[in-house]
Parts: C-alpha cells; sequence; structure tokens
C-alpha cells in the first residue's frame, strides 16, 4: 500500500525531492549540477517506491552512492523529512504507524551507507599517506608539506565523520523528542477520548520514538567518545545494586518476548566500589538489550561476580541467534552488524556493542565474546576492582 500511495503521489514526491536538493546544492563540494536534480529526484522516487514493493535493491549501497555523488549529508536527512510530513498529512490514518517505521527503518539503512562510504575514504586516504611515507623513505624525495596536506586530509575526513554522527543527533533528536510528548499528550487523552484502534496507533508512534530516541543517543556517545570528550566520573557505588536495578529495569523487556531472564549476584562481590556509575549502566544495559534483540525464544542469564583480587565481572548470555565464527572480529566494530538481513530484521545502526567496548577500555578493562551461530552468545566484561579507602 505504501509503494502505490507513493506511485500516485510521484510528482509530489518528486517536486518535494528537487527543493530540498536545491536547498543544500552549494553547501559542499559536490558534483551534482542544477540541471541534474529532476533527474536524481525522480530516481529517489523511483527507488523509494522499489524498495517498498521488495524489488531487489540494497538500501545501503544506495547511501554509499549518494556520498560519493557528493550529496550533502543533511540534504540526505532532509529526503526523509518531507516524505514522513507527506505521509502524515495524506496517508490513510489506520496506516500511518507501520508506514513511518517502513520509512525510518529505508532512511537508517541509506544513512549507513552514507557512513560506511566516508569511513571507505578515510581508509583509503589513509592508504595514500602510508604509501607516501613509504616513498618517501625508499626515495627521499616526496616534500613534507605534501605528507602533511595529506595527513590534514586524513584528519578533516575523520572529523567529518564525528561531525556528521553528532549532527544527525542534534538535528533529529529535538522533533523526535516533541512528536513523542505530542504522542504521549493523546496517549492520555487530554485532548479527547479515543478509540482502541488510535491507542494502539499512538502507542505504536511513542515506541518508535523511543527506538529512535535510543539511536541518537548512540550516535552522540560515538561521537563523543571519537571526539576524546569522553570523562569518567569515580564516586563510591554499589555493584550488586546496580546490576539489579539494570535487570529489573529490562526484565519488562524481556517478559514481553516470552523470555525468561535470570540474574545471578556472587556473594564475593564487594559492597561497594568506585567507578562511573552511569557509564557501568549503559554497558550492562547495551549487553541486555542486545541479548533480548537477537533472542527469540530460550533464556537469558546475568550474572555478576569478583573474578580475582583485582577485577569484578559482568556476564550476559543468552540462547539467540548467535554470531557466525568470521563474524566474531568484527563484532564490536562501529556501524557494524552481521549481515544486512539481520539489520533489517532486528534494526539499530551498530553502536551499541562499539560503545561498550570503548567505555569498557576507558575503564582499563577488556571485554569477549563467545558464540555459535544458532546456539547463543556469551558477552563478558572484566573491569579493575576499585575498593573505597
Amino acid at each position: 500500500m505504501l509503494a502505490d500511495f507513493i506511485e500516485d503521489n510521484r510528482a509530489e514526491f518528486e517536486s518535494r525531492f528537487v527543493l530540498v536538493l536545491r536547498s543544500f546544492l552549494f553547501d559542499r563540494r559536490t558534483s551534482i549540477r542544477p540541471n541534474m536534480l529532476k533527474g536524481i529526484a525522480a530516481n529517489e522516487v523511483e527507488l523509494f517506491a522499489g524498495f517498498f514493493r521488495g524489488k531487489t535493491f540494497s538500501a545501503v549501497e544506495h547511501g554509499a552512492e549518494l556520498h560519493e555523488l557528493g550529496l550533502h549529508e543533511l540534504a540526505l536527512l532532509r529526503l526523509g523529512k518531507e516524505a514522513r510530513q507527506f505521509l502524515l498529512a495524506n496517508f490513510p490514518p489506520d496506516q500511518i504507524a507501520p508506514a513511518l517505521e517502513a520509512i525510518d527503518h529505508y532512511q537508517e539503512m541509506i544513512v549507513q551507507g552514507y557512513i560506511y562510504a566516508n569511513e571507505r575514504n578515510i581508509l583509503k586516504e589513509q592508504e595514500m599517506i602510508r604509501g607516501a611515507l613509504q616513498t618517501a623513505v625508499g626515495r627521499y624525495t616526496v616534500e613534507i608539506k605534501e605528507i602533511e596536506g595529506m595527513a590534514e586530509k586524513a584528519i578533516q575526513a575523520s572529523q567529518f565523520k564525528t561531525q556528521f554522527i553528532a549532527r544527525i543527533g542534534h538535528e533529529l533528536r529535538t522533533p523526535v523528542g516533541a512528536m513523542m510528548g505530542l504522542a504521549q499528550m493523546l496517549q492520555a487523552e487530554i485532548y479527547g477520548p479515543l478509540s482502541p484502534q488510535q491507542k494502539d496507533l499512538t502507542q505504536r508512534i511513542i515506541h518508535k520514538s523511543e527506538v529512535l530516541k535510543q539511536v541518537f543517543a548512540e550516535l552522540l556517545d560515538q561521537s563523543q567518545i571519537e571526539s576524546g570528550q569522553l570523562r569518567l566520573k569515580a564516586a563510591p557505588f554499589s555493584p550488586r545494586d546496580l546490576v539489579e536495578q539494570v535487570h529489573v529495569n529490562y526484565l519488562p523487556l524481556a517478559l514481553g518476548k516470552s523470555l525468561s531472564m535470570r540474574l545471578m549476584v556472587d556473594d564475593t562481590l564487594p559492597d561497594t566500589a568506585v567507578g562511573d556509575k552511569s557509564r557501568l549502566e549503559q554497558i550492562i544495559t547495551n549487553l541486555i538489550v542486545n541479548a533480548i534483540k537477537y533472542t527469540d525464544e530460550g533464556n537469558i542469564w546475568v550474572g555478576a561476580f569478583k573474578s580475582n583480587a583485582t577485577h569484578w565481572s559482568v556476564e550476559v548470555k543468552d540462547t539467540g541467534i548467535g554470531i557466525a565464527q568470521e563474524h566474531l572480529d568484527y563484532v564490536f566494530e562501529p556501524f557494524r552488524q552481521t549481515d544486512e538481513s539481520s539489520g533489517r530484521q532486528y534494526g539499530g545502526v551498530g553502536l551499541g556493542l562499539a560503545i561498550v567496548q570503548q567505555l569498557v577500555k576507558a575503564m582499563n578493562g577488556t571485554v569477549e565474546v563467545k558464540s555459535k551461530l544458532g546456539q547463543g552468545s556469551t558477552f563478558t566484561v572484566h573491569l579493575p576492582l576499585e575498593l573505597t579507602a
């Protein structure tokens, strides 16, 4: 139905997309020319409709193509925004929620591809630097200024990625928060009673907004970590209380999928330790949410124990889909998921585990994973045990 709606309103979609492209055309260096805008817009609408018809088409690869074309990152985001606004104004009300979910997933995949392409460009720049340095050592003919200029380009490319991540979060967090607030007001029937169908619709909007809010939070955390702005705040806390509280917070989510989630806290764990409680909570939360997301039936175990005289550990084990051995090497890499089909089925942008590893590393700890495809996964975090004086 969504694909039919796009086809029926093709002219309107193309007109809106042309205006967006024209608005950002000269904001960065690009190979796009004004006389190309109509063709680009028409192609975007064609691919947009084709995606929802299930045609063979990789939105991730298309996002990479848009980056190589030189499309401005804000134009990428505004294309999705225009589509959502037109949908809200004209689509059948009882179909808006699933349509918004589909469009949001499409844009998430486009953004992933855009970021992948930018990362590939960074790697190419770095390879060029290494090649130039080797030539300089071998021949002593490379000018220092050329090397410095190439290094500066690589730094700028890396900074662009970090700034782009932060910009996505800041650009979309406010309107998503406003949309969630309005939906919550409707759900509370502040503007009058709702039918069961309307209540279901508003609840789905709230849920999707919460998912997007979490995605933006992860993007902002990632940009903060990459820019070196992460600061840990050490204070006394109870490891037992911390793990138990996170377990209580996400037990309803597990039960909602008919999963059991058991907690085992060893008696050897000290009553008080020193660390950044909020970041530790984020680590445990990401591991538990990851386990729930990728487990459709069975059990989840959460354990906390004193692993030796100087360290304590948190372990999250599940009976989920597992991870193939060839994918274990990059499971902690930012924006990486085992394959595009899992990203389509389970959502997210592939930052939860990357943030876990980077936070654990900042705490001078380690994280390891053991997994077999189809048999579940076990993530174990080992952290230094700092006791109060």
